[in-house]
């Protein structure tokens, strides 16, 4: 404790040699206080004004601040500091080592702790804890008079408090009982709503002997909460009342782990209940919530040949491990920006520098190319992207960009993720997609250096120096011939100024004629015209390098090497660069070689793909976009991007027939299609869904392009048929976009159909979002159109979704009627799977009326043309409306065998929502049947997985089943528990009739009545499903 200096846990203290120096009056100990909270990391003055005066600061503040500075600059001169405060843009950074600041060593030595918990030194862990705690002289900031200082200060008092409630686990633990009682008694009296304290109390009562105190606890702690907080106490609480009561076996101190047991978890321990140890792996079902972790690994390839930038390699290394050790919640993300002109070689070092240190972030790797990327609304679709790949279901994401962000936020929070943002443009990018949390670490790359956000330590990166130049040419053309041409390969490097885009541009060439001297292509760069306009350090002034290398390719390459830049695509397949040439995908794979091996275009391989992707770098493409408009006719450039986009949309088209077993549930333009060439698939064992969301950004690329372009047929049949991958993985921002472009697209061109089209799948995603009057008014639009056009097979799609809002306002004539119709008009177009669709809906309302036969009669049909036409998807949607039959004609073994039957579909093609109704299905069956602990595990299964993937309807089923469960095992304070998080959900869904159903269980469970209130507008037939049920997927 010699080395302290700066103590903030209590009232802030400077101090030197044991005595406090005086620091001034209240405005000097909140600078101090801002300092000290942000040890080596610059605050502006403007943060310093901000809290010092909030949003009132007189005219004076910047030389009152100056004035505070220079106080507090003195006081550390006497401590032997003099030194510690530095002025730096845009304000102050005081300096001082870890061990010189409390809260530092504070978050130090509780880190230790929990890694010698973890490896179960459990009296080290203990010992290290307390030494912690005794660092503490009050509450963390004591007396400073800043809002900005209170809200750091409370975070560091809950840490507090979660140390001690570790030591006092720990002391349990090491059978210090007698201590542990009294030390926690005090604390319970200075926080008596912290439930917690009184559980560990309870414990070590209990286990000295003090059956009755523990028990007396608990009725104290009960008392606290309901009088100050009108709750009872939580399950934990209660859960350990009960095991003191039966003198449980497991609340005896357990025997010490195996030398080489592995760690508990994290604030858990052996001996408390409701804190268990883990089960073995083998215990835990697969799909029990939480059974599996999405941990997004998003980095690209990086180069093979890296040369070089080890300095700045380490650098990064540095600040964002080495320094991140001491980094905890409460201190800023560290952030790197990379900066430099064009073809410096930015994105390569970030990419190599993210996999030196991603074994230190093992929760994650999170990569973004942002050279495209640029307002609002595409860093929104950029943040959901994030959020789905770390695990967040695509209906939990909201659509207000602030809330996204801090969701985003709040799933970093505490996590070790790296954030790698390539090609930023200005702070205005950034600060959406920054962590919240210091355990997260930020790379970003940027032309120039990236100002207006905090923290933000640069690398500026320069050309190569000789030696390293020398290295990466020599690698490419051979050491021999370097060597051999020492001084003309040193004038080379000078004349491509040490650029390695430049480098690899001229290298490659020299590679790729093996007969040419060095001395030949110096020749050519000696041109001091060609020279300055193209090895330039900024800008797209590298034309005359890169047409080097154009102009030695043969014309086949140079044809493609043009047309690629048509090509908006992050990267692309093989085959795209066949319908460029409209050739065989041998000649376009031999042709891509030819580019690769010019070192014009780049290779990328994914982990999960056996064929290799091709890409520009983006000083090649625009100098390929100028060849392409000087060289291509238009209708010769409109052809050739026709063919690619025919391309995909044979591919979308090809996946949608494998899902549906045929080109069901969907309509085309007259677009002409480009028939991808045999063996383009790379990966061809893979389910459809699967391989097409591989694509997904290429497909949303393509309709964009397709809708600048004028090329509305092909815009809006892309987008109709995208959306058979949207839905199902949850797209729904790619499907909101790509719909609104085609539909603008189509709206330009005066085509009807398209429009109507448009106006259909917008309806759909809004019904599936329960936007039912945005949906009524689009699908009434699209009605209008598809009659006007007579294009009577989208009519019928129009009409089926349309009958199922009839069905949710309860316009039962008005539903029928739309279903009819609907159905004879598949039947006369041989839409056969919309035939099932609509065979299915109907029997679900025959049987909310009562008549099973007619039910099982259109079950039976739909049961059949699922099984002709092998679409397993209809399959299971129609056994789950089985099932539901079943229930009804109280059949519990038909209901488990179409159930288990839907289990096992769903849980093949990865449809996790079916499976949560699945999972619903055979819990009601097993309740029914009285096997009430089965239903009960069921039903929480199908909770947990509800909640998982955002599927409210099944979340509120289940906790209604749960609650008729409890009610039959006499439970019911934990019914109406359940009923009450029911009756709330099914308000949201506005779904009277189990609405009603809900409040009338209340009734008999002993629960208040609902209060009065709106009536909710919707209601939901008995054995509907939600428009997100496996039955109601409306491609």
């Amino acid at each position: 404790m010699d080395d302290m200096i700066l103590r903030l846990l209590g009232p802030v203290e400077l101090v030197h040699e044991g005595r406090s120096l005086d620091v001034g009056g209240p405005r000097q100990r909140v600078v101090l206080a801002m300092l000290g909270l942000h040890v080596n990391r610059t605050l502006s003055t403007e943060q310093l004004i901000d809290a010092v005066w909030g949003d009132a600061p007189p005219v004076t503040a910047r030389g009152q601040i100056q004035v505070a500075i220079s106080t507090l600059r003195k006081q550390f001169a006497r401590a032997g500091r003099p030194d510690a405060i530095r002025t730096r843009a845009p304000g102050y950074v005081l300096e001082l080592a870890a061990a010189a600041v409390d809260s530092l060593e504070f978050d130090r030595l509780v880190t230790t702790a929990r890694e010698d918990s973890r490896a179960d030194r459990v009296a080290q862990a203990a010992a290290t804890l307390r030494t912690a705690l005794e660092l503490w002289r009050g509450p963390a900031l004591d007396g400073i008079p800043s809002d900005s200082v209170r809200h750091v200060a409370r975070h560091y008092d809950d840490r507090r408090l979660a140390a001690i409630e570790e030591c006092a686990r720990l002391d349990l633990l090491l059978a210090r009982h007698g201590e542990v009682c009294a030390e926690l008694a005090a604390l319970i009296g200075r926080f008596p709503l912290r439930e917690r304290l009184y559980e560990l109390l309870m414990l070590a009562l209990y286990r000295s002997g003090r059956q009755a105190e523990a028990l007396a606890t608990f009725q104290r702690a009960r008392k606290v909460l309901v009088e100050e907080m009108g709750i009872e106490p939580g399950q934990e609480l209660r859960d350990l009342e009960q095991a003191i009561l039966r003198q449980s076996p497991a609340l005896d101190l357990p025997a010490p782990p195996p030398p080489r047991a592995a760690p508990a978890r994290p604030g858990t321990g052996p001996g408390v209940p409701g804190t268990p140890d883990a089960p073995d792996a083998s215990e835990v079902p697969a799909e029990q919530e939480g059974g599996f972790r999405l941990i997004p690994r998003q980095l690209p390839a990086t180069i093979g040949d890296f040369t070089g930038r080890r300095a700045q390699l380490d650098e990064i290394r540095e600040l964002l491990v080495a320094s991140s050790r001491a980094r905890t919640p409460g201190y800023a993300v560290p952030i790197v920006d990379i900066s430099g002109p064009g073809g410096v070689g930015k994105s390569a070092l970030a990419v190599r520098a993210a996999h030196e240190v991603s074994k230190h972030f093992p929760d994650g790797h999170l990569y973004a190319d942002l050279h495209t990327v640029s307002g609002d609304a595409q860093i929104t679709t950029l943040l959901a992207r994030f959020l789905r790949a770390l695990g967040i279901p695509a209906k939990a994401i909201p659509d207000d960009a602030q809330e996204r962000a801090e969701m985003y936020r709040s799933r970093l929070a505490d996590s070790r993720v790296l954030v790698v943002l390539d090609g930023v443009t200005g702070a205005e990018q950034v600060t959406p997609l920054l962590p919240g949390s210091a355990t997260c670490a930020v790379i970003t790359t940027s032309r120039a250096r990236l100002a207006g956000t905090d923290g933000v330590r640069g690398i500026d990166l320069t050309a190569f120096d000789m030696a390293n130049a020398l290295e990466l040419l020599a690698g490419i053309v051979g050491r021999e011939r370097v060597q051999a041409e020492l001084d003309t390969a040193v004038e080379l490097v000078n004349l491509c100024d040490a650029l390695p885009l430049a480098l690899r541009i001229a290298g490659a060439r020299l590679a790729s004629h093996p007969h040419w001297r060095i001395e030949w292509l110096v020749q050519r760069l000696r041109d001091e015209r060609r020279r300055l306009d193209e090895l330039s350090h900024r800008g797209l002034e590298l034309r005359s390098t890169i047409s080097l290398a154009y102009r030695a390719l043969p014309p086949s390459a140079q044809r493609l090497f043009r047309l690629f830049s048509l090509v908006q695509a992050p990267d692309s397949p093989a085959w795209v660069a066949a319908a460029l040439l409209d050739a065989d995908l041998g000649t376009a794979e031999d042709t891509l070689d030819v580019l690769v091996e010019a070192q014009v275009m780049d290779t990328v391989r994914y982990p999960d793909s056996h064929r290799p992707r091709y890409r520009f770098h983006d000083l090649i493409r625009a100098y390929a976009r100028e060849e392409l408009l000087a060289t291509e006719p238009p209708e010769e450039r409109d052809a050739a991007l026709a063919r690619v986009l025919g391309g995909w949309l044979s591919l979308v088209e090809e996946a949608h027939r494998e899902e549906y077993g045929g080109d069901y549930t969907i309509i085309h333009g007259r677009a002409e299609r480009w028939k991808l060439p045999e063996g383009a698939d790379a990966e061809p064992a893979a389910r459809p869904m699967e391989r097409l969301s591989g694509e997904r950004r290429a497909l949303v690329t393509a309709v964009r392009q397709a809708a600048a372009a004028g090329m509305d047929e092909l815009c809006w049949d892309l987008a109709l048929t995208s959306v058979t991958l949207f839905e199902v993985k949850g797209y729904f921002d790619d499907w909101k976009e790509t719909t609104r472009l085609a539909y603008e697209a189509s709206a330009r061109a005066g085509n009807r159909v398209g429009r109507a089209a448009m106006s259909y799948s917008l309806g759909t995603l809004h019904m599936f979002q329960t936007r039912m009057e945005q949906a009524d008014e689009r699908f009434g639009e699209a009605r209008e159109l598809f009659e006007a056009e007579g294009h009577d097979h989208g009519r019928a799609l129009v009409l089926r979704n349309a009958a199922y809002l009839d069905s949710v306002r309860g316009d039962d004539a008005a539903m029928r009627e739309k279903y009819d119709e609907a159905l004879a008009i598949t039947r006369l177009v041989g839409d056969r799977i919309g035939e099932a669709h609509i065979l299915r809906s109907l029997a679900g309302w025959w049987l909310a009326s009562g008549n099973t036969e007619r039910a099982r009669a259109l079950l039976e049909q739909a049961l059949t043309i699922s099984r002709e036409e092998r679409c397993l998807r209809v399959r299971a949607q129609v056994l789950q409306r089985f099932a539901e039959l079943h229930l009804a004609l109280d059949q519990p073994r038909q209901a488990q065998e179409a159930l288990q039957e839907v289990l096992r579909i769903v849980r093949d093609s990865g449809d996790r929502i079916g499976e949560a109704y699945a999972l619903y299905g055979l819990g009601t069956l097993r309740r029914r049947e009285k096997r009430l602990d089965s239903a009960a595990d069921t039903l929480t299964r199908a909770l947990n997985l509800a909640r998982q993937v955002g599927e409210r309807v099944v979340e509120a089923r289940s906790r209604y089943g749960l609650a008729e469960t409890a009610l039959a095992r006499g439970d019911h304070q934990l019914a109406s528990a359940h009923l009450e998080a029911a009756r709330g959900l099914f308000a949201e869904l506005g779904s009277r009739t189990w609405l009603e159903r809900t409040e009338d269980l209340m009734v008999e469970a002993g629960g208040p009545a609902a209060a009065p209130g709106p009536t909710p507008p919707d209601r939901a037939p008995a054995g509907q499903m939600s428009p997100r049920d496996p039955g109601a997927r409306v491609p």
